[in-house]
């Protein structure tokens, strides 16, 4: 595990207002803040460019105009609005934090995405000699955007096992897969075997976050017997509801 790591949850058509939205928002910002045990970390507006964009309001009915500025199309409410935020900590370890939500298609995924980059070294690669912000509370990470943004499945990963994964399996990127943890909503969860290995973590509205380590085998196991229980059946196309 090193470089990127990637916190992600995916839901269907959820029809939210932008204070709606902001108000999970700003949930999720504070769950990760307080996941950072002490460690100060700044929230600011994503801006092209690589410019400072501004601090994130702390208030939800404040940071609504964050989330209808990210869905200045006519259709908003169908397509959903989107935002982005970056973190930033003293040890120069980032991550960006994008939510796309709101929206009734029942043909647009929505998601939820945190991307954690650890500081580079002076005169080397991203990641090398450094750890990630949260790389060793990824399981915690996922209960936090699970139990803020409501969500159908979610995981943790990075790229390699990401790949790994979806070759293995035959998946389309949008399809549920397990990751290091992957969280299964209520209606999943329940037919999760009691025999799959490894802790399990119930969140407030039902669901599961299961971690299978940091090995690419048990990942692979666990995705087998989650895919023989039909935890992880997709969405039907058109989605009727935002879970399973």
């Amino acid at each position: 595990m090193s470089g990127e790591l990637v916190v992600k949850v995916s839901w269907g058509p959820r029809p939210e207002s932008p204070l709606e939205l902001a108000e999970r928002w700003t949930a999720t910002l504070g769950r990760l803040t307080e996941l950072s045990a002490g460690k100060p970390v700044v929230w600011r507006r994503d801006v092209d460019g690589g410019g400072v964009g501004d601090l994130v309001p702390e208030k939800a009915e404040d940071f609504a105009a964050v989330v209808e500025a990210g869905g200045p199309e006519e259709d908003a409410d169908i397509i959903g609005w989107s935002a982005a935020v970056v973190g930033r900590w003293p040890d120069g370890g980032y991550a960006y934090v994008r939510a796309k939500g709101g929206g009734s298609d029942e043909y647009t995924p929505f998601t939820a995405t945190l991307q954690l980059f650890p500081a580079p070294e002076l005169g080397s690669a991203v990641g090398a000699g450094s750890a990630a912000p949260f790389s060793d509370r990824l399981p915690e990470a996922l209960a936090a955007f699970a139990e803020c943004w409501e969500p159908d499945t979610g995981l943790t990963y990075d790229r390699e096992l990401f790949r790994t994964v979806k070759a293995a399996f035959g998946l389309r990127n949008s399809q549920p897969r397990c990751g290091w943890s992957t969280y299964l909503s209520a209606n999943r969860a329940a037919l999760v075997p009691e025999e799959l290995p490894g802790p399990r973590h119930a969140t407030a509205d039902g669901g599961l976050v299961l971690n299978a380590g940091h090995s690419t085998e048990a990942v692979m196991a666990a995705h087998r017997i989650l895919t023989d229980a039909g935890a992880l059946e997709p969405l039907p196309v058109p989605a009727p509801r935002p879970t399973w």
